[in-house]
């Protein structure tokens, strides 16, 4: 009888304590919310850029005409393509820059070429299976890259 009151009290204190726990959500902070948000729809952009430049062509990363740097898209379409890279003996990048556009378009056609090496060796890519070409011919502005 008396380890069934004990038992009883336990039980009735317990419920007690239940009772005056918090248990009502923590108000969300708006702004941070908002910030969320807008992280979340800059990514899925990003995410939807990619994919179409992955559909155009995946192993050419495009740039814009009068600037050598990668951006978001194109680090995002490098990394996709990362395992198939370090999979392979050898890895051609070539820069292309149209001569037509761009005064010093071997320059440019470079230093394209070179940042997505130095992108690719940041990553883990081994820089002694990398080697660097550029064109100024063909109408376009960007890097191909050529695999095996």
């Amino acid at each position: 009888m008396f380890v069934m009151k004990q038992f009883l009290l336990a039980c009735l204190f317990s419920s007690l304590l239940a009772g005056c726990a918090n248990t009502s959500p923590k108000p969300v902070d708006p702004v941070a919310a908002a910030a969320a948000q807008k992280m979340a729809a800059d990514r899925a952009a990003l995410e939807k850029k990619i994919d179409a430049n992955m559909a155009i062509d995946p192993n050419f990363i495009p740039f814009d005409k009068m600037s050598p740097k990668l951006d978001p898209v194109g680090q995002g379409q490098l990394l996709r393509l990362l395992p198939q890279l370090k999979a392979s003996k050898s890895v051609v990048i070539r820069g292309h820059c149209y001569r037509g556009d761009v005064g010093n378009a071997k320059a440019a056609a470079q230093a394209r070429a070179i940042e997505v090496k130095d992108f690719l060796v940041g990553t883990g890519l081994l820089e002694s299976r990398i080697s660097i070409r550029f064109d100024t011919e063909r109408k376009t502005h960007g890097v191909q890259l050529i695999f095996k």
